[in-house]
């Protein structure tokens, strides 16, 4: 095997790593929220929609629960922090703003997929301040209508940005809806950058154990020489 041969199968790897199959990733931005009056808008980073159904970007819908609860300023999508940034975000039932009793993801038109990871950007008692620490807000992985993951508790977040990185591990793939939910007093949750169907496929990483493999043994047999 030659030096430009193995050079060319790292390269395959490395560029294939970089381009997942399938990968979404959902930034709120240049997707359509339609509104409880049945209208639509497209996110720009510039205005915050409220009275949302549902936001659809990437294949993917976010729909908010029930649609009683979310009313007016109960349920936005857009620049809701001010700071040129989309997210999602929503005022509990179990809080002073709002009715929303759950936030739902599954795929435009069925099927399953893999929730990697997101950005958490408010997830507190006190609305629009810092978490108490007393927040218990979780995220569960559904498959055919049946939970497949148990609830995972996620961290409390002060109100607006940098917001926290939440991965979701192996527990979260081969889902086909994943629900939030808060069981006690939380006013605001917000999220965004929800990164999806992230992992390579079996071919790609056989690829890459190849290129390894070749690498080593283009070692072994320099060291002979």
């Amino acid at each position: 095997m030659t030096r430009s041969r193995i050079v060319l199968s790292i390269g395959l790897c490395a560029a294939a790593l970089t381009t997942p199959a399938s990968a979404v990733l959902i930034t709120f931005t240049g997707g359509t929220v339609t509104r409880l009056d049945a209208t639509t808008e497209t996110t720009s980073n510039t205005v915050s929609w409220n009275n949302v159904d549902y936001y659809e970007e990437g294949g993917f819908r976010l729909d908010f629960f029930p649609n009683t609860g979310s009313v007016g300023f109960a349920t936005h999508v857009g620049n809701y922090y001010g700071v040129g940034n989309d997210v999602i975000h929503a005022h509990w039932a179990t809080g002073n703003f709002g009715g929303v009793t759950s936030i739902e993801i599954t795929k435009v038109g069925g099927g399953t997929f893999d929730i990697n990871y997101f950005t958490l950007t408010s997830n507190t008692d006190l609305g629009g301040g810092p978490a108490s620490g007393n927040e218990l807000a979780w995220v569960q992985g559904y498959l055919g209508g049946l939970p497949v993951t148990g609830a995972l508790l996620l961290p409390p977040e002060n109100w607006g940005f940098p917001g926290t990185v939440v991965g979701l591990g192996p527990a979260f793939d081969n889902v086909d809806k994943v629900v939030f939910f808060v069981s006690n007093t939380v006013d605001c949750f917000g999220m965004d950058n929800f990164y999806i169907d992230e992992i390579p496929e079996p071919a790609t990483l056989s690829l890459c154990a190849l290129a390894g493999g070749l690498v080593l043994r283009a070692r072994r047999r320099a060291g002979r020489n």
